[in-house]
């Protein structure tokens, strides 16, 4: 697949947060495949709805910035929500399939705002370590020699990768904690209540997040209703980017499930996915799974050392 560079946030670059022609990953959940929520949406509304007004455009907006309000509210357990994340470390168990690599068994991945990252995947007991910090790159083998990739022949592929793995980590961050999703013209439009089918089940509120110069996103929220009947939203259970068929961009599908509460000991409140799974797919393609696991720990803003995203041997640098 072709590479892709989006924005999220509308001022900031972020990659994608699934290609499965990249490195291991990990990511957090979506949906809307054609067997479940497209299909749905087709039942849950008319075939060809009325163009929408200015005054509905409006209302519509400003019910799903209230929505969102309270989702992120959720998820940070009533507290106020992170609005910025500087770190981020994540460990799973998953079933990764990717166009250059299987991978069955634990995976840990670290992140630390702007540009380090550390990736840790392990099979039979034997770990291989990938360290990017900035533009240099070194993996540690199950040996304990490191390599050196930056300023090698074979290296600049992946460092390529490395580096797209590392802004999905902190696409990652972001739709764990969405507050900082919100932004200077961002808007999240209603699109009111839809029903998912399959891997999809479930019945959500829908909401469509547009910002100036970055990929559409769509949410699928979980919530209840009060006595009156008004929405309680909660979690988010599936998380959309929109591809570019032209570029060869492919959708990516997210469904985050099983929420709970964030280990004991961080510094702030929040809950978490701790089911993942991820699809890709491209116009006119069926959809791929690449990605499915589940949560072991997961740790936001805690102070993550630059030891951490250092080889443990002389660098050669």
């Amino acid at each position: 697949m072709s590479h892709r560079n989006r924005t999220l946030l509308g001022s900031t670059p972020l990659r994608t947060l699934v290609r499965r022609s990249a490195g291991p990953l990990l990511v957090a959940g979506l949906l809307a495949l054609p067997c479940s929520l497209q299909s749905a949406e087709a039942r849950g509304g008319p075939a060809a709805p009325k163009p929408a007004t200015p005054a509905s455009r409006a209302a519509n907006a400003a019910m799903g910035a209230q929505i969102f309000d309270r989702c992120i509210q959720w998820v940070a357990a009533g507290q106020r929500g992170i609005t910025r994340t500087t770190d981020f470390h994540i460990a799973v168990m998953a079933e990764l399939d990717l166009d250059t690599a299987r991978h069955r068994g634990p995976m840990r991945l670290w992140w630390k705002s702007p540009d380090k990252y550390r990736q840790e995947l392990t099979t039979n007991k034997r770990t291989t370590t990938k360290i990017l910090n900035g533009d240099f790159m070194w993996i540690v083998h199950p040996s304990a020699r490191v390599q050196r990739m930056h300023g090698t022949s074979e290296g600049a592929g992946a460092i390529r990768q490395l580096k797209e793995d590392r802004e999905r980590m902190a696409d990652l961050a972001q739709f764990i904690t969405l507050q900082s999703l919100k932004g200077p013209g961002v808007t999240f439009e209603f699109g009111g209540e839809r029903t998912g089918s399959g891997s999809y089940a479930g019945t959500w509120l829908k909401l469509t997040r547009r910002a100036p110069g970055a990929a559409v996103m769509h949410f699928w929220i979980a919530f209840d209703k009060d006595a009156q009947g008004r929405y309680l939203p909660k979690y988010p259970g599936v998380v959309r980017i929109d591809g570019d068929a032209r570029k060869k961009i492919p959708t990516e599908d997210f469904i985050l499930g099983d929420w709970v509460s964030a280990p004991q000991g961080q510094p702030h409140t929040y809950r978490y996915p701790r089911g993942i799974e991820a699809y890709s797919r491209l116009a006119g393609q069926a959809p791929v799974r690449f990605l499915k696991a589940t949560v072991t720990d997961i740790r936001i803003n805690t102070g993550i050392q630059d030891t951490r995203f250092k080889p443990p041997l002389p660098s050669g640098r």
